[in-house]
């Protein structure tokens, strides 16, 4: 094994999950072997397998809030699953050896991180939202560092936190408009709005704009609309039109941030980095169930900074979303100052500083 080694866990969603693997490769790329601990149930558990990553999977999930039977069933289960869950936390850590444990979030990273405090480990936290996740809020008394991408989250933490931004993939970088238009299928001469429901997808989004894409071809408008896995044959069957390219998901970002012309975004962390980071113009549109409503603070830490729009998912539904997706089109001196915005909040090094913080625990 390598001199120096590090267990990331995170999972769930995207949101939590890229910001672990950009932290990886940052790492494996100075030499550092790295093992990713997540959930079965979790978005990691193909990304990490497609990989080929060094990795433990553990069969855990959050607390269901539906009131389904199998909902119930599951919880009532929670318990042993978090017994079991937390010994394999415990082996793993003592087999591998890590030097550091980093959390990243997400339900996956809850058991990990108290098997690394329980066995005295050097342990990081990064947090990607504006309201710390419950894990980051119970356990920020305990670890050794915090690095927030909010000013606003350090009040929720019983620790100070040093500010270095989300880690985004060392790989997203825009390219030329033309080359990415031509890449996707895409006309360059026309306008692009690309619709990003997050890594799974929005059905919310799906269902509305299968009701209004007619609105934006109308108006010689291409779509560029990454679906989700869960909707894709459904929108597949229902539109048929050359404007609209549909897709579950988007390997090369790259290529979509660099031919939109305006990105609607739910308002996850990781997407508004990726954002920020490219000088893209945002329209946001926070998930209304996300916990403690973090996505709509996400948003408005932005909107202040007049960096991006913000609109919630009911005036999305009373037409609100295409009156201001025409007039910002209309006015290029506003969508010019939503672009230079975003990209001045944006954090360059986020990368390295994490990276960095990580090192100097493992040397400590």
């Amino acid at each position: 094994m390598s001199e120096l080694r590090v267990i990331i866990a995170g999972g769930g969603t995207g949101g939590h999950l890229f910001p672990a693997l950009a932290i990886g490769d940052e790492l494996k790329s100075c030499g550092t072997d790295v093992m990713y601990m997540g959930s079965t149930y979790g978005i990691e558990a193909k990304h990490l397998m497609d990989r080929n990553e060094n990795c433990k999977l553990l069969n855990i999930r959050g607390i269901q809030r539906t009131f389904s039977l199998a909902a119930i069933g599951q919880n009532l289960l929670f318990p042993i699953k978090f017994i079991i869950g937390y010994i394999q936390s415990i082996i793993t850590i003592l087999e591998f050896k890590p030097h550091v444990v980093v959390g990243t979030g997400g339900y996956a990273s809850g058991l990990p991180m108290l098997a690394a405090l329980l066995l005295k480990k050097k342990t990081l936290l990064q947090e990607q939202n504006s309201f710390p996740g419950i894990t980051t809020r119970k356990l920020s008394h305990k670890v050794d560092t915090i690095c927030i991408a909010y000013e606003s989250a350090q009040q929720y933490l019983n620790k100070t936190a040093l500010l270095t931004g989300n880690p985004i993939r060392k790989d997203l970088n825009l390219i030329d408009r033309n080359e990415a238009c031509e890449k996707l299928g895409l006309n360059p001469d026309k306008t692009v709005i690309f619709i990003l429901g997050g890594s799974q997808g929005s059905h919310p989004f799906n269902v509305h704009f299968t009701n209004v894409y007619g609105d934006y071809i109308n108006k010689d408008i291409q779509l560029l609309w990454q679906t989700g896995n869960g909707d894709i044959d459904w929108l597949n069957a229902e539109i048929d039109s050359p404007l609209v390219k549909l897709t579950p998901f988007i390997h090369q970002m790259s290529d979509a941030y660099s031919a939109a012309d305006i990105v609607i975004s739910r308002a996850g962390a990781l997407a508004i980095e990726e954002l920020k980071s490219c000088g893209k113009a945002m329209v946001l549109i926070p998930f209304p169930l996300a916990a403690a409503d973090h996505q709509t603070e996400n948003a408005r830490s932005l909107v202040i900074e007049n960096a991006a729009i913000c609109i919630s998912q009911t005036e999305m539904y009373d037409g609100s979303l295409e009156t201001t997706i025409i007039e910002l089109l209309k006015n290029k001196s506003k969508l010019k100052s939503l672009k230079e915005n975003a990209k001045r909040l944006s954090f360059p090094n986020a990368l390295t500083e994490i990276s960095n913080q990580i090192m100097e625990l493992a040397h400590a």
